[in-house]
């Protein structure tokens, strides 16, 4: 199973040429996440061919009016990865996030019931 995710930017899944265009311009104050690997829609495209299951998520400030699960659901089953939940959007308190209140508690509901879609069996971690 691949669970692929990536923030949305520019209303849709950021390619690295948005992403190198992001860490020249962030503000060192409220510096983003870790930019030094290759973006998602790069990892996707290189993707070899298989068979499996896959499920996608985003994150988002919460007026966004397009997103970046469709693409990953695309990219994924272009690979051969079908889809077995129903992409899941995470909004975040700022720029960069952190999650908004509430939005960790749905991404760990949402990793149980993709366990459950896969017949495993999870124990909840207290954090």
């Amino acid at each position: 199973m691949i669970v692929a995710g990536a923030p949305v930017m520019a209303f849709g899944l950021p390619g690295d040429r948005a992403l190198a265009e992001l860490e020249k311009t962030a503000d060192t104050a409220q510096r983003p996440p870790d930019l030094s690997h290759p973006s998602l829609r790069t990892w996707l495209a290189g993707l070899p061919a298989g068979r499996g299951v896959a499920a996608a998520f985003e994150t988002r400030i919460w007026w966004s009016p397009r997103g970046a699960t469709g693409t990953i659901e695309r990219e994924l089953a272009k690979a051969g990865y079908r889809p077995i939940a129903k992409g899941q959007r995470f909004v975040v308190a700022g720029q960069y996030g952190p999650l908004r209140e509430g939005e960790l508690d749905k991404a760990r509901q949402w990793g149980r019931e993709l366990a459950a879609a896969l017949g495993v069996s999870v124990t909840p971690v207290m954090t």
